[in-house]
């Protein structure tokens, strides 16, 4: 009855223990800074408990990889990796105790070596509510952390150099009802330090107007030292409704053949890859010739309600 009775309690724990990980929260969500070797740089982190009761939260940090289609962060396993960045962090305060509804600034010290290479180092400082070495038993994942990400780039011999890898499209050659065009395009950073490509895609018409321009990486997206990452989208933001879409159609005001081409800063203009697809609106098209259907329909009956009249004025 008794181990019964502790399963029942461990499993209702483990149900709620989620809640009651993620009822805090931090800011901000990334930090970048920029030292020489042998620096120390002062960082603070904000926790704040959104929960009803007072709670301890310990600090640590974890490494992670970006993740090649999207690059957010995929966490390595094991909270004692002290390799680069997270061997260069301290915690004056590694815990703290914070009241219900209450933010706090943790303060943390980053020591760049005399020897560090330069570049663009990058960690994961975490926040828990259970100390690292009970997390690491339980075998508990970075789900029940949440995590700052802390880029750091040391000043010396930095490169910044990009390649952009291709520029393809699924609906390349086909005709659009509107610009619908789903796209993906891959940055290979080739230097030691991170960037964020400035990238648009402009579409111009068959006599070489420039439809619309669209912001490629609005979010700002870091493509990391010696990685590849992958950006996709579509053209347009899809209307909600028919009218949305004869709007945006009647905005634009573009048909027939289509080149959308990929420009990136820092990166040949010349030599930018392009897609090609064909445009016909055909919801501001049906409008269009309901319209003059409807016109001519007018123009008809009041010629025949003229003819009528005449008709009767003349005896006939």
């Amino acid at each position: 009855m008794l181990r019964r009775l502790a399963s029942l309690i461990c499993t209702v724990a483990a149900l709620w223990m989620p809640l009651f990980a993620h009822a805090f929260a931090i800011s901000p969500a990334t930090v970048d800074l920029t030292a020489a070797p042998g620096e120390k740089v002062e960082q603070t982190i904000a926790i704040i408990n959104n929960g009803a009761a007072e709670q301890t939260y310990y600090l640590g940090t974890q490494s992670f990889l970006p993740d090649v289609a999207s690059g957010n962060p995929q966490f390595i396993s094991g909270d004692d990796d002290q390799s680069g960045l997270s061997g260069w962090i301290d915690f004056p305060v590694p815990s703290v105790v914070i009241p219900p509804r209450t933010k706090v600034d943790v303060p943390f010290v980053v020591s760049i070596p005399s020897d560090a290479e330069p570049g663009t180092h990058y960690v994961a400082v975490t926040v828990s509510v259970a100390p690292s070495d009970i997390v690491a038993t339980n075998g508990a994942t970075i789900e029940a952390k949440t995590a700052q990400l802390v880029f750091v780039t040391v000043e010396g011999n930095t490169v910044e150099r990009i390649a952009l890898l291709d520029f393809v499209s699924p609906d390349e050659g086909e005709i659009k009802g509107m610009h619908d065009l789903s796209y993906t395009f891959r940055i290979q950073n080739q230097g030691n330090v991170a960037v964020r490509p400035a990238a648009s895609i402009v579409v111009k018409d068959m006599f070489g107007r420039v439809v619309f321009n669209k912001d490629a990486n609005a979010e700002l997206g870091r493509v990391l030292p010696g990685t590849t990452r992958t950006f996709s989208g579509e053209l347009v933001d899809q209307p909600t409704g028919f009218i949305q879409t004869i709007r945006l159609q009647w905005n634009l005001l573009a048909i027939g053949p289509m080149t959308a081409t990929l420009v990136v800063e820092g990166l040949d203009p010349t030599n930018t890859p392009s897609i090609q697809y064909g445009m016909f609106p055909r919801q501001l098209s049906l409008c269009v010739i309901g319209a003059i259907v409807a016109l001519w329909l007018i123009w008809r009956g009041f010629h025949w309600i003229g003819s009528k009249r005449i008709n009767i004025s003349t005896g006939s």
